[in-house]
């Protein structure tokens, strides 16, 4: 049986907010939710050592940002 680890062309970094290419990084962290990727150690450190409420107001400006750059572009009748 093979395990297929399937990594996306890009990703934001849920600290910073910085997109990027993470097949091109080492630093990755896996949860309950998922594998998330990092820019950088720092960010890494940061999610990792954050407390549960501080990681949902990392999720929380993450998906704002999406909203931001992905909303201006839907038409309204998709909202």
């Amino acid at each position: 049986m093979t395990e297929t680890n399937t990594v996306p062309d890009t990703a934001v970094d849920p600290v910073c907010g910085k997109t990027f290419d993470p097949r091109k990084t080492a630093f990755s962290a896996k949860d309950e939710k998922g594998t998330h990727y990092f820019c950088s150690d720092n960010c890494q450190r940061q999610y990792e050592s954050a407390g549960k409420k501080a990681k949902k107001g990392f999720w929380a400006k993450y998906t704002d940002r999406l909203k931001d750059t992905h909303c201006t572009r839907t038409p309204p009748e998709c909202r």
